[in-house]
């Protein structure tokens, strides 16, 4: 699997006008943090806490748009919508299709940093 279907890194260096190492800052960020944003959501559901699930989910959220991930992006949307209305009646699958986009995210950004490690 490239990482072109889980994220688009042409777009993603767009944002940070073609500057490669600060791309490679912000995935070192989102690896460090978005595990810590998502076991956040995931203790929010737990406690049936919507609005720390919203909460995380919108950090999250702000996190994943820089790397250009629709299918993470969609998935932390519906979760952060679904908490801010306050319905967890679905909210425990929602989080656990995020957790699948997030950890697909994570890999191939991991496998992007490896490789520009590598160069």
């Amino acid at each position: 699997m490239t990482h072109d279907s889980v994220f688009n890194l042409n777009e993603a260096l767009v944002r940070v006008d073609h500057d490669r190492e600060t791309f490679e800052m912000m995935v070192e960020l989102f690896l460090e943090h978005g595990p810590k944003d998502l076991a956040d959501a995931q203790a929010a559901l737990g406690v049936k806490n919507a609005v720390g699930v919203a909460r995380s989910s919108h950090r999250l959220k702000g996190a994943i748009l820089q790397f250009c991930a629709p299918a993470a992006l969609q998935a932390c949307k519906a979760l952060e919508e679904t908490a801010k209305a306050g319905n967890l009646l679905n909210a425990e699958e929602l989080y656990v299709a995020l957790e699948q986009e997030l950890l697909r995210l994570l890999d191939a950004l991991r496998r992007e940093r490896d490789k520009g490690l590598a160069a």
